[in-house]
């Protein structure tokens, strides 16, 4: 048998640390980067000749590869990515190691079971997805926040304010924590931040053991006022050990100032009296969040104001220096007209399916819907009677006259998983 020829075999060549880090032409191998020089901080200037820096651990607007420069953008549109390193060949030849924040859109597009319908145009998704880009790319800083639906001191997220919710393993093919239909409100439906639709603003049940938010729509209507806010701890979830109605309230442990303040209600006997009404108005406020409330709502400012009252009931704490003890921006998380000064604090009742309101003198005003309003009363005095029609459709007609009394919009709802209000 012929002895068959050796097989001539070539040595591959190794391309380990020859390959770009980034898809730019020109980018840096892994093997080159290694012996470039490392930056903190490097300058980049606009035609206007302004510089402006960039440093490691910067968020930074990129100018997407559809556009060009000088052409007109939506700040939503900015790709935007973290700065992990530095490095450079030369002082006109600078590149930055990032991390991308994922678009709701890429996210769907790795996994088929995530839905960007219900993300906003200004949320992101931070992610582990490495890249090596031109600093000729960088058109500005941006901020990402942190967006928590379960934290009760969550700060406020303005309408053009970039965030995340999420997170992206992109080696894994993860997306943590992934949005969940049962950890929302009880129709399953997932929060839509750019949805302003009334019925889809969203309660907040802030009990410990729920800590979910709730669509306006899908909650009905119950027997609390709204002094059970002021009275249960956002933090435990358990109520207040008041005094009774006959028992003679301690002095605080500072002076209280007694200017704008309310007359003791008669459920809580002088509980309330001595504190600032402002304060009790922002505590009274149910926790919101959607539309004109911001992607966030109002959850660090009711939640701040109402540990502020508790300190005060149960632990006798002065509550003089309330406004400090509030986040920055408090007051433009609250709607227009939260700190009227006829707002009703008193019982709220069903009534054939719209809100029954009893005004200081206990009479009964009804009203509907959710937001600011008044219902004029026949006659100039809050003792008038009200004067209440019904449509054809069986909707509520608002009345006429002089005198007005605040009707209560903001009343205490049911939460549909631990019963409390809301």
């Amino acid at each position: 048998m012929a002895k068959g020829r050796a097989r001539l075999t070539h040595k591959k060549k190794s391309t380990k640390g020859k390959i770009a880090l980034g898809h730019e032409k020109n980018a840096p191998t892994a093997e080159e980067w290694k012996g470039l020089t490392q930056y903190h901080t490097f300058q980049v200037s606009n035609e206007d000749d302004e510089n402006f820096d960039f440093s490691v651990g910067d968020v930074a607007k990129i100018l997407p590869n559809t556009h060009k420069v000088g052409d007109s953008i939506e700040p939503h549109e900015y790709w935007i990515c973290k700065i992990i390193d530095i490095r450079a060949r030369n002082e006109n030849d600078v590149w930055a190691r990032v991390e991308w924040y994922w678009s709701a859109q890429d996210a769907e597009n790795m996994d088929k079971n995530f839905d960007a319908s219900h993300c906003g145009e200004y949320e992101r998704l931070k992610s582990d997805h490495p890249d090596c880009i031109s600093s000729q790319c960088f058109d500005g800083k941006a901020y990402v926040k942190s967006y928590d639906e379960t934290n009760l001191d969550q700060g406020p997220i303005g309408d053009e304010d970039f965030y995340y919710r999420y997170t992206v393993h992109r080696s894994a093919k993860l997306i943590s924590p992934f949005p969940n239909s049962s950890a929302s409100c009880v129709c399953g439906r997932l929060y839509n931040p750019t949805d302003s639709s009334p019925d889809l603003a969203m309660r907040f049940c802030p009990q410990p053991t729920c800590r979910k938010f709730f669509h306006r729509g899908c909650l009905s209507s119950a027997t609390y006022p709204r002094s059970n806010f002021l009275v249960t701890d956002p933090d435990s979830g358990l109520p207040l050990p008041l005094p009774n109605e006959s028992a003679s309230a301690e002095p605080p442990k500072k002076r209280q100032r007694v200017v704008s303040t309310l007359p003791p209600d008669p459920a809580y006997g002088p509980a309330f009296s001595t504190l600032p009404r402002t304060l009790l108005c922002v505590a009274a406020q149910p926790i919101v969040r959607g539309g004109v409330y911001g992607v966030a709502g109002n959850v660090s400012t009711v939640v701040a104001a109402r540990r502020v009252v508790c300190s005060n009931l149960r632990d006798n704490v002065s509550a003089d220096d309330w406004e400090t003890r509030l986040p920055l921006g408090w007051e433009g998380t609250l709607p227009k007209g939260w700190d009227a000064q006829d707002v009703v604090f008193n019982a709220v009742v069903d009534v054939d399916g719209g809100l029954e309101v009893k005004s200081e003198d206990g009479v009964v005003v009804k009203a509907e819907g959710e937001g600011p309003g008044r219902v004029k009363l026949e006659g100039g005095s809050a003792s008038s009677r009200v004067k209440s029609e019904r449509g054809s459709a069986g909707r509520r007609k608002r009345s006429t006259g002089k005198g007005r009394v605040k009707v209560d919009p903001m009343a205490a709802l049911q939460c549909p998983m631990c019963e409390g209000p809301i």
